[in-house]
This record gives structure tokens, C-alpha cells and sequence, in this order.
């Protein structure tokens, strides 16, 4: 009898995982996110260019990690630039160190103060217990503060309660990459329950453009925990925590004062930290809605011959919810954020950091009113977010929102909004030696040239005006159309400025060393287009297709440093991008997937366009094993995505890839 429960438990967790699948398009119209109004709502009601990648999205693509599966968003820039380094952004100005993007776990946010942006290959979850994924392109900043710049990644896992029992995975493939996952979920009582997990990814090292060996091997291990409890049919509360220890390779390009000008040196970056968070929500006795959130984290990123940082980090977040009148829905809430870190630099380190130990805080205000002017129909969205930070001070990011139901299938909406993107460490007290330039006799410079870029005490906020509509339409029981376009207006932007030149006349090796300071002497526009469509074409077939496109224009000043970051601005993201997904159910036990991408140039980095293709076979051999084959990149032997913008690395060739995954649920 015990066998037979188990075994009938274990069918019903694996009906569960694939429920998505089989949604209609009117469930799908239906989904539900918090993202846009830090409330659950339709997607259909949200004004904002919303998009929700789901579990069976991510199982059904064959990803492996987050970015892989962000790929299928419209309107995202994803770049693999090497084994395990990604270039992520929304609506332009990629980068390994993209810094115009927010990414939530479980409401913990990966933003990093470092250098505004987040730590890829230091952020990974067990994919099996993603419940979705909710992207916002466009800015989020009213709701979830600064640096919601171009928009919010919202990754949201499962309720332990939908993770009880085992599972276990485990992937081989040809880059030398091996992938072993297992969890464990179990209830205390009837309202509590809980999960334990571990994942230990390697892979080996890729090829340089130059056809040596990349050094990027990657060794990380990681584990979580969750724990959900319902508090007396009023209450929820949620905590997790996580612990990781990660080591990727490099190859760094160290500049150097004789030829060839740059040093070919392998380098390892270990990250290591532990994370933990509570969340409570609760119903008042008025009927409103609050939910606090606390988040301690601490962290070391060390990369070998550059940098060590150890930070430590309080987060605190608070928000209610309550019917002002009848029609009108109002949300606030107030924040504090702590961030201390401390940052070592050895004596032949290519940057120097000051102050070496530094401390910042956040203090946060904001609230949003929802109006429904006419019911099931007409919404008007107002709020603000109000900020006071460590380096700039008071920001003020407002928004005006409002959607109109054309009728029950078709809507459109409108927005306005202002964000900003605060100062980053490294731009406030950060100098870095870029690269040296071989001597130039016949024009005129017979010294090689060492250019060294510093950060400015004076470097203030970026900031955005944004202007977004869009439509979304169902044609008929199974068609979906969603298209959003926006013009953007960016003030202050980061850009080098010349500072001088000054030969260094040395024993050894003269040289000319030209300084540059970082400043907010950019200004650009963007216009562009995103446009999804999903497509079910019978019941075992679905097609998913997203386009995106992206124009950026920004001004020369003829200062060589400042017009090198406007050709990374105007050319560093591709200006087209096409992405075709279609999924077969060969029955009740095999699926079918294929992915078709095309990618175009990166001008700035002389990156030609590109098209690539996976196909994934899946079997369900049993109600609790499932095995799957899946290919990637299956067109070409290797092609590259992305090249160093930041640090000086070698560039890397992104190979074909064919691996097995087993899946199994116990």
C-alpha cells in the first residue's frame, strides 16, 4: 500500500510539472504576474511589455541556465561570451557587466553595487523548481527603485509545497560539462513544508578566437533551502536560503609596455557567499495587505592578479496594499538597503580602488494608485519612487500608466516613466589601466601609449525617459499577438573624457600615458519593436516566435575615449533579432523541440551576425524517469557572441554542444 501511494504521489508531482503545457490560450491570456505592479494581476491587464517565461518554457528549450532560457524574451539582448560568462540586457547597452538591468530571485535582488549590474555565473537556481519567469522590459524603477532601468527579471520559484518528495538530474555533454542535481521536499505539518537542494556544475574550457585554449573551465557548486508555512488561512510566511562556492577561468588581455603591448594571462574568479531571506504576508483586519521582507547577504568575489571584494549586504523591504474607494487600488511601500565592502587589490593589479573600504545606504519610498476609470475596461496607473542614496542623493522616478480593453480579447496601453542608474564603485573610485597602444613614429607618436581610465567623485546618476505603447490581441482559440515600441531619451550617460598626456620617460620602457576620466557627457536615443506571437497550431503542436528591434543614436565628440563609448552604444547590441520555437508532442511520452535563432552584428565588436539551431528529443520512459538529448548551436562548429568590454580578455568561439539529461523523480 505504501508503494502504491508513493508511486501515485510521484504521478501526480509529474502531471503537476507539465500542467503548464497543456494550458489553452485563454489560460495563457490569463497568467498571472507581480512584476509590473508588485500585486498579482492578468497579463492582459498589465500596461508595461510583459512577458512570462514558464516552467515548461525552460524544460522544453533544453536550457541549462537563466540566460540561456532569457534568450526566447523579445526585446532582451543575451550574448554567451564565454563558459561561463554572459552578456544580459533589455533594450540596448549590453555588456558582461550590463548595468541597466534588475534581476530579482525570490525577491532577493542579484544587483551588485560593484559595478551596478549582476554576477552571471554567480546566480543559479535548479531550474526543476523555476515556476516562471517574469520579465518587464522598459522601466521599472516606480515599483523596484533604481537601476530598473531598462527593465526587471523577476525569477520566482515553486512553494515547497509543489516540490515534495525526491529528484534527481544528471547531464553530460561534449564541452566536457557535467551537470548533477538533487532535491529533497517533505512536510512538518499539514501547513508547512519545506526543500533541500544541491547542484555541482564543470565544463571544460572552450577555444580563443585564436584557436588556443580558452582557460574558461567552470567549477561551482551550490545549495538551498526553502520553507513555506501558512499562518492560520491569513498569513504566509517563506524563507530560503542559499550557500555557493564558484571558480571560472579567464583569459585576461594585461596591457604591457613592450610587444605585443598585452599579456596573454589565464586567470581563475572564485565567488563564494551565503544568502538568506524571510518574507511574511499578511491580511490586516481592514482587509488590506502587507508583506515584510528581510535579506541578509554576504559575499566574496576574488579574481586572481585584478581584485578581491568582500561585501556584506541588509536588505529590508516593506509594503501594503488597500482599497482607497471602490475603484481605486493603492500600493506603497518603504525600503532600506546597507552595503559594506571591503576590496584588495595586489601591487601589479591592472585597477586600484579608493576608498578601499566604503559603505552605502539606501533609504526608499514609493507608492502607485491604480484608478479604474471605466470597469473590465479603462485603468489609469500613477506612483513614484523617491530614493536617497549614498552617492547622488535624492531621486525622484515617476511613471503615468494606463491600458484600455478594446473588448475582451484586445487591449492596448500606454506608458511614461523616468528612471535612473546610480553610480556604481567602481565608477566613483576605480582607475584602470585599458590597454597600451603600440608607438607610432609616422604619425607623430614615437612612445607607446598607455591609456588609464579613473572613476570621478563626481560622477553622477544616468537617467531615462521612456515612452512605451502596446497592443495584445487573441485571434481566434489559438493565436496570441503581443507588440510593444518605444522611444527612449538617455541623459547623462557614462562616457570617458581625455584628461591629458604626459610622457613617462623611464629607464626601461618610455612611454606616453594618456588619462581619461569617467564622466556623464553621453546622451542617446533608442526606438524600437518587440513583437511575440504563440501560436497553437494543433493540440500537439505550438510555435513561439519573437522578434526585436533596436535602434540606438548617439553624438561624437571627436574625443577618442568618449566616441569609443558611443560606437559601444550605438553597435554593441544587435540592431534585428529573430527567435523561432516550435514544440511537438510525439504522444503521451515524447516531445519534439526545435529553436531557431538569428542574431545580427555587433558593429562595435566587429561580431558578424549569426544563426543558430537546437533541437531537443525527450522520453518519458516512466511516470518517474524522463531521459533527453539536446543539441545546441547545431549549424556551425563555433561561432563567437560577445568580446570583453570592460577588462581586456580574450574572445571566445561558442562551440556545438550535444548533451543527455536524465530526470529522475522519486
Amino acid at each position: 500500500m505504501v508503494g502504491v501511494m508513493a508511486l501515485a504521489g510521484t504521478q501526480a508531482r509529474a502531471a503537476q510539472e507539465l500542467e503548464v503545457a497543456s494550458m489553452s490560450i485563454e489560460d495563457l491570456m490569463n497568467v498571472e504576474v507581480t512584476t509590473v505592479s508588485r500585486k498579482s494581476q492578468r497579463l492582459t491587464d498589465t500596461a508595461a511589455a510583459a512577458f512570462v517565461v514558464t516552467a515548461d518554457d525552460i524544460q522544453r528549450s533544453g536550457s541549462t541556465s537563466i540566460p540561456e532560457a532569457l534568450r526566447m524574451v523579445p526585446g532582451l539582448e543575451v550574448a554567451r561570451a564565454s563558459g561561463s560568462r554572459w552578456a544580459v540586457t533589455a533594450r540596448g547597452f549590453n555588456g558582461r557587466f550590463a548595468n541597466k538591468l534588475l534581476v530579482l530571485i525570490d525577491g532577493r535582488s542579484a544587483y551588485s553595487p560593484f559595478f551596478s549590474g549582476v554576477f552571471w555565473e554567480a546566480e543559479d537556481v535548479l531550474l526543476e523548481d523555476v515556476d516562471r519567469i517574469e520579465v518587464i522590459r522598459g522601466p521599472g524603477a516606480t515599483m523596484w527603485g533604481a537601476n530598473a532601468v531598462n527593465g526587471v527579471i523577476n525569477i520566482l520559484t515553486r512553494n515547497a509545497r509543489r516540490t515534495q518528495g525526491g529528484l534527481a538530474t544528471a547531464l553530460v555533454g561534449n564541452e566536457g560539462q557535467r551537470t548533477g542535481a538533487v532535491r529533497w521536499g517533505a512536510q512538518v505539518d499539514e501547513d508547512t513544508h519545506y526543500r533541500l537542494w544541491a547542484k555541482s556544475v564543470r565544463r571544460d574550457s572552450v577555444q580563443a578566437s585564436d584557436g588556443t585554449p580558452g582557460a574558461d573551465d567552470v567549477d561551482a557548486v551550490r545549495a538551498g533551502f526553502r520553507l513555506d508555512r501558512d499562518l492560520s488561512g491569513t498569513a504566509r510566511v517563506m524563507a530560503t536560503a542559499n550557500v555557493f562556492d564558484t571558480k571560472s577561468g579567464e583569459v585576461l588581455l594585461l596591457p604591457q609596455l613592450t610587444p605585443p603591448y598585452a599579456a596573454r594571462t589565464p586567470t581563475m574568479q572564485k565567488n563564494q557567499g551565503v544568502n538568506v531571506l524571510g518574507k511574511i504576508d499578511w491580511t490586516l483586519d481592514n482587509g488590506s495587505q502587507a508583506t515584510l521582507q528581510v535579506g541578509l547577504e554576504h559575499g566574496r568575489i576574488a579574481m586572481e592578479g585584478v581584485h578581491a571584494e568582500d561585501r556584506t549586504t541588509l536588505d529590508v523591504d516593506f509594503q501594503n496594499r488597500f482599497a482607497l474607494t471602490s475603484r481605486q487600488d493603492m500600493v506603497w511601500g518603504l525600503g532600506y538597503r546597507r552595503s559594506a565592502d571591503t576590496i584588495h587589490t595586489p601591487p601589479a593589479s591592472l585597477a586600484t580602488f579608493l576608498p578601499a573600504e566604503q559603505t552605502q545606504t539606501l533609504f526608499s519610498a514609493f507608492v502607485h494608485d491604480e484608478f479604474t476609470v471605466l470597469p473590465d475596461r479603462w485603468r489609469i496607473a500613477a506612483g513614484s519612487k523617491f530614493e536617497h542614496n549614498s552617492y547622488t542623493g535624492f531621486e525622484v522616478q515617476p511613471n503615468l500608466r494606463s491600458s484600455w480593453n478594446l473588448n475582451p480579447t484586445d487591449s492596448v496601453w500606454a506608458a511614461v516613466s523616468r528612471a535612473v542608474r546610480t553610480p556604481a564603485r567602481v565608477e566613483r573610485g576605480a582607475t584602470i589601466d585599458a590597454a597600451v597602444l603600440p608607438a607610432d613614429p609616422a604619425g607623430g607618436n614615437p612612445l607607446p601609449t598607455l591609456l588609464r581610465i579613473g572613476g570621478s567623485p563626481s560622477f553622477s546618476s544616468e537617467s531615462v525617459l521612456s515612452y512605451e505603447v502596446g497592443y495584445r490581441a487573441q485571434f481566434g482559440s489559438n493565436l496570441l499577438l503581443d507588440v510593444a515600441a518605444f522611444h527612449n531619451r538617455y541623459r547623462n550617460l557614462r562616457a570617458a573624457q581625455t584628461q591629458g598626456a604626459t610622457p613617462v620617460l623611464t629607464s626601461l620602457s618610455p612611454y606616453l600615458l594618456v588619462s581619461g576620466a569617467i564622466g556623464n557627457g553621453l546622451e542617446a536615443q533608442e526606438n524600437g519593436l518587440e513583437a511575440a506571437v504563440d501560436w497553437h497550431a494543433a493540440p500537439s503542436l505550438r510555435v513561439q516566435t519573437a522578434y526585436t528591434l533596436l535602434q540606438v543614436s548617439a553624438e561624437s565628440s571627436g574625443d577618442p575615449l568618449h566616441d569609443a563609448d558611443v560606437r559601444t552604444a550605438r553597435g554593441g547590441v544587435p540592431r534585428h533579432q529573430l527567435s523561432l520555437r516550435a514544440s511537438f508532442d510525439l504522444g503521451k511520452q515524447q516531445q519534439l523541440d526545435g529553436w531557431l535563432r538569428r542574431v545580427g552584428r555587433l558593429e562595435s565588436m566587429n561580431i558578424g551576425a549569426f544563426t543558430t539551431l537546437d533541437l531537443r528529443w525527450a522520453w518519458r520512459v516512466t511516470p518517474q524517469f524522463e531521459a533527453s538529448v539536446t543539441g545546441q548551436n547545431l549549424l556551425q562548429a563555433q561561432h563567437v557572441e560577445y568580446t570583453g568590454d570592460q577588462l581586456p580578455t580574450m574572445q571566445m568561439r561558442i562551440p556545438r554542444s550535444i548533451a543527455v539529461k536524465g530526470r529522475w523523480q522519486f
